[in-house]
This record gives C-alpha cells, structure tokens and sequence, in this order.
C-alpha cells in the first residue's frame, strides 16, 4: 500500500516493505510512488531505475513538480541529512543548539496522550527508534511502540537537527513543526496523519518514509 492509498487507514498499520530494497531505498521507492496518479513527473521518475532515490523534495513539492532541486539551480535543494541512529550515537555532529539534554517537548509540544515522550531529552528519543525500550532521563522506562509506534517522533529530531545543521535544506523548520503539530492534532500514535495536500493523508509510517528521503544514503 502507498501512501497516496492512505486517505482511509485509522489503524495507521505499516505498510509491508519491498523485497530486494533496503529499509532506506524502500523508504525511497514507496515515497516516490505516492505521486502516481498525482503527478506525471513522479510517475516518469517510478518507472525508471535508480531514479527513486534521488527524490529530493518537499511534503507538498513531492506531490506535484517531483524534483524540486531542478528547479532551482541557483540553489538547489539537498537532501543530505543524517538518520536518527547517527545523531543518537555521533555527540560530535549535533549542532550546538538545542543541547542533546533538551526535553523533546520544548521544540515539539505532544498531546496529553504522549506526554511522556515529551519528557524525554533529545537524544533518549533517538534511542528509541527502532527499539522497544527507550532512554529514560530519569523518568523510568517506557515501551516506544506504545507511545511512538512508527517512530516520527526519532526520525523528526533527526531531520530537525539536520535542519539546524544545514545538511538538509528541502525541508524548512516550519514545514517541519507543522507535520508534527498536525500529526499531533490528529491523535499521533497510530491514528495521527498529516495531510500535505487536499485529499492525502500521511500516517505515522508515512511521514517517517518521507523523512527518510530528505538523510543521503
């Protein structure tokens, strides 16, 4: 299923991945696909080799003029950011604000139902992707899949700091607070979507496939 399938999917279950494509370039391919039927200038890109991973756009963009970098050769856009994993475990490459200490609530307030997300300091929801058991800052343990179940929360302080960074330029700090205050709005968890356009409804394991494509490979 592809995300431009997700107009009606509350139970926000992930979609299952691609065989022979790594969780990144599936990430990728799945992204670039959600164009289909939208835009040609994606379809055009889907059905060529190797074209898939070099998607560099922004959540509307991606939508409807494919590569947006192309369209700005003055400045292209780039997609270079770094995944959750090398920020959780990389203190060298953060910027030197926000602290790794900060709590996640400070950047990106949580509904009440996530509160204890909010709680965490950066670098404990890093640790959390992909990963049952989250860091704790002190505030005792917590299953990530319960609170975080698709892991947006990671993937949206990796792209924050790759915003600050500026190893990612397609994504703008504020088109980046509204997925997550939106996603937030709308429940979260496995209920919460982001809509980047009328009609299209991005779920949790959606909007970390788009996040994905602004990290190189």
């Amino acid at each position: 299923m592809t995300i431009n399938q997700q107009q009606d999917r509350p139970s926000g279950e992930p979609a299952q991945p691609q065989a022979g494509l790594s969780a990144s370039g599936n990430a990728r391919r799945r992204f670039t696909r959600t164009g289909v039927g939208v835009s040609g200038v994606l379809m055009t890109l889907a059905s060529q080799p190797g074209m898939a991973a070099t998607t560099c756009a922004s959540p509307s963009g991606s939508l409807s003029n494919g590569l947006q970098s192309s369209h700005r050769p003055d400045n292209p856009l780039t997609c270079g950011g770094n995944s959750p994993g090398f920020y959780a475990n990389n203190p060298a490459g953060w910027p030197s604000t926000p602290t790794s200490t900060r709590h996640f609530k400070d950047i990106f307030p949580v509904n009440p139902g996530q509160a204890a997300l909010g709680e965490l300091a950066l670098v404990d929801v890093l640790k959390t992707n992909g990963k049952r058991n989250g860091g704790n800052s002190g505030k005792g343990p917590f299953k990530s899949e319960d609170l975080d179940p698709h892991n947006v929360a990671s993937h949206v302080v990796a792209a924050y700091l790759n915003i600050q960074t500026k190893r990612s330029t397609v994504l703008t700090e504020t088109q980046l607070r509204n997925i997550w205050r939106e996603y937030q709005a709308t429940g979260g968890g496995k209920l919460g979507y982001y809509a980047p356009t009328a009609g299209i409804k991005w779920y949790g394991d959606d909007i970390v496939a788009y996040l994905k494509t602004t990290f190189h490979q």
